[in-house]
């Protein structure tokens, strides 16, 4: 077993003191005083942020600016995704805050505004909504993010809210060059300006802990906040790393729902200064799937960043684990070469097969959130 360091869950009280003293910027309350339409973006369901958590003592600091809960919008920042359901805003917000504030989905083919180029030359269109509105928050995760380096910060709003256009730009532009676990890629840096550029006010990011807790939180100004959160992430997050075994099983969790997901379950192995598993052997990625392959405008089948083919791993076979997901509801080209199994029992079967009964095996337990200790 390979877990990541990890932390203790934060009581309501600790999530709320570091909310009302940020780092690098004046407090929220002070921020707030003589506005009137306050905006509070928020990731979706395919990040493991704790909104029901993390917005009450938002809207409680906005509450001592005189700002009520029914003028807030809050948006769901679902970038490329498929919008929020009633179900997925009660499990994000809770209920309480679903009952209280006004809340709507982004949606990146309409009611997005110009508001200039970033030195990277990506057009900047943005939420309408957002940017009517006087204090602009961002509220989101920091976990490893294969293009951003880690997640959260400015990437709320490039792409979370912006245009498909732009988020296409971006995707073929600085996303390209992107390595997990870095404090700043070119995509942390671009979504960084074009964040300066929308007049974002102030974040608040949690890190998660394995058991989708929340093991730190900061908050404050987008940068300076940002790399204090990612300082409590290397410590979370940093897993131990063996090498040259015969497979590896890696959970998709907790960003299992769609199968889209699940090049994010190898960051462990795409951090380790090794490699984990010997030429020959087996990664076992295993995923819940109940979204199926999962939506994306952008990623998705027919659309302009298609995957050409699955994900191959060189030198070693990659096999699927996932109970709710059959083969014919992945794309041509996804499915051709793609070892699919549907139980835990069938994809112990295929291992000795191939392993034997003796074979060296490393779990990571919620990959998708694990680094390789080296780089923490």
């Amino acid at each position: 077993m390979c877990p990541p360091h990890d932390a203790p869950d934060l009581e309501p009280d600790a999530i709320a003191g570091a909310i009302a003293n940020p780092i690098g910027s004046p407090g929220l309350a002070e921020l707030a005083a003589g506005k009137q339409r306050p905006c509070i973006v928020i990731d979706d369901l395919t990040r493991p942020t704790r909104g029901h958590l993390l917005l009450p003592p938002i809207l409680d600091e906005l509450e001592r600016a005189g700002i009520a809960a029914r003028d807030v919008l809050v948006l769901a920042g679902v970038a490329n995704h498929r919008p929020m359901l009633h179900e997925d805003l009660v499990l994000k917000l809770g209920a309480d805050v679903l009952s209280r504030c006004r809340v709507l989905n982004h949606f990146s083919f309409d009611n997005c505004t110009p508001i200039g180029d970033t030195s990277e030359g990506t057009p900047i269109e943005i939420n309408a909504d957002f940017l009517a509105s006087d204090l602009r928050i961002l509220v989101g995760s920091i976990i490893p993010h294969g293009a951003a380096g880690f997640s959260g910060g400015a990437k709320l709003l490039m792409p979370g809210i912006a245009s498909a256009r732009s988020a296409l730009a971006f995707h073929r532009g600085s996303a390209t060059r992107g390595k997990w676990g870095v404090n700043e890629t070119p995509a942390r840096l671009e979504s960084e300006e074009a964040a300066r550029m929308a007049g974002v006010d102030f974040i608040v990011n949690s890190v998660p802990t394995s058991r989708l807790g929340v093991g730190a939180v900061v908050a404050g100004d987008l940068v300076a906040a940002h790399r204090a959160g990612i300082r409590h992430a290397r410590r979370i997050f940093a897993s131990p790393t063996p090498a040259g075994l015969d497979a590896c099983v890696l959970s998709l969790y907790p960003k299992d729902g769609e199968f889209l997901q699940h090049i994010t379950a190898l960051a462990p192995w795409l951090t380790a200064p090794e490699p984990i598993v010997r030429e020959g052997g087996t990664v076992v990625v295993c995923l819940a799937g109940g979204e199926g392959f999962g939506v994306h405008a952008l990623f998705g089948p027919g659309m302009p960043l298609q995957a050409g083919r699955a994900t191959r791993l060189r030198g070693r076979d990659l096999v699927f684990l996932c109970p709710t997901l059959a083969a014919g509801e992945l794309p041509d080209t996804v499915r051709d070469g793609t070892v699919l199994l549907p139980t835990w029992e069938a994809t112990r079967q295929w291992l000795e097969a191939k392993h034997g009964h003796q074979a060296s095996v490393a779990v990571f337990p919620c990959a998708t959130m694990q680094l390789a200790d080296a780089v923490c």
